[in-house]
């Protein structure tokens, strides 16, 4: 790594050296070394010290564990947008002590008290409120909903765009976060329907569908239907069926998307028929209703789907 910040001194060294001939081929130094770990350039030709003592101005190379990282990193947390300040911000620390370690006076203690509550204060607006709501209820649903960082990034982001437009007034702030949650799951393709979320969420299915719909039509949003596929796994774990028994739905989709089945058609119910019908090949202890109760669907939809599939891909052995 070659390193460019000098200080003068430095820099006025390396100039006059690098003027003078190098002793063993006697013209002008050729090419140059730079020793990241010594702080010293070096003449490749005859091995010459052109600059000691070089500031190396790139990131620290040292490496902590999570335990030193927490007591000597040198920065703070990465710049997030699922936090209402995006982690910008600074505060006043709560330990009364001084930089010596030293507890502070009395006074000392009631001014920083006095000093940290006008620091809150100065920060505080609507809309910071409203945006610490809504990423304490999605921090809440993340971990039951078992979402990346990455899906809750995006819905931070979509959340945030529909608070500039003014498209939460009027409207409940877990509606809509989740609502948001929703979208980025669906982009992400990540298998979470709006049941899970309402039921997660503390929220009612009917009002999460008004939420989202809103939603998407005013931000005028393109979201993609879920792939079948990716609910398999999910419901064939949900109601015990063997990892064969999942292969075989996965075929049976595959097989009705050839066909061109599966368009227009829910994909939640399209995976549970498809795992009702893999259970009755393989043989499985999958009912309907099990099947029904893990996916969210009716067993009278999986019926009616299951008609479709057996007569469109000629299952007629069941």
């Amino acid at each position: 790594m070659i390193v460019n910040s000098k200080t003068p001194r430095q820099e006025f060294v390396f100039q006059s050296k690098t003027g003078e001939k190098c002793p063993s081929s006697g013209n002008s130094h050729g090419p140059l070394i730079t020793d990241s770990i010594r702080g010293e350039i070096l003449c490749a030709s005859c091995g010459s010290v052109l600059a000691d003592k070089v500031e190396d101005s790139g990131p620290e190379q040292r490496s902590f564990s999570m335990e030193e990282y927490s007591q000597n990193a040198r920065t703070g947390l990465a710049s997030t947008l699922s936090i209402h300040d995006r982690g910008l911000s600074t505060m006043i620390g709560n330990a009364d002590r001084d930089a010596s370690g030293n507890s502070i006076s009395s006074y000392m203690k009631y001014a920083f008290n006095r000093l940290r509550t006008w620091d809150s204060r100065s920060k505080s607006n609507s809309s910071d409120r409203n945006l610490k709501t809504a990423f304490s209820i999605m921090s809440s649903v993340q971990s039951k909903l078992e979402v990346s960082d990455t899906v809750v990034e995006r819905a931070s982001y979509i959340y945030r765009k529909a608070l500039n437009k003014n498209i939460i007034r009027g409207r409940t702030i877990s509606g809509m976060i989740l609502s948001a949650l929703y979208v980025a799951c669906r982009e992400s393709n990540v298998p979470r329907t709006l049941q899970d979320i309402a039921n997660v969420g503390n929220i009612s299915f009917k009002d999460l569908s008004r939420h989202y719909r809103v939603l998407v039509k005013s931000l005028e949003l393109q979201v993609d239907s879920f792939n079948p596929l990716e609910f398999v796994s999910k419901i064939g774990t949900a109601v015990g069926i063997s990892e064969k028994a999942k292969r075989d739905a996965l075929e049976i989709l595959n097989r009705a998307h050839e066909k061109g089945i599966t368009d227009g058609k829910n994909p939640v119910s399209l995976a549970a028929t498809a795992v009702f019908l893999s259970g009755l090949i393989n043989e499985e202890k999958a009912t309907q209703n099990s099947i029904a109760k893990a996916s969210g669907v009716s067993s009278v939809t999986i019926r009616n789907v299951s008609k479709v599939l057996i007569k469109q891909l000629g299952m007629k052995n069941l």
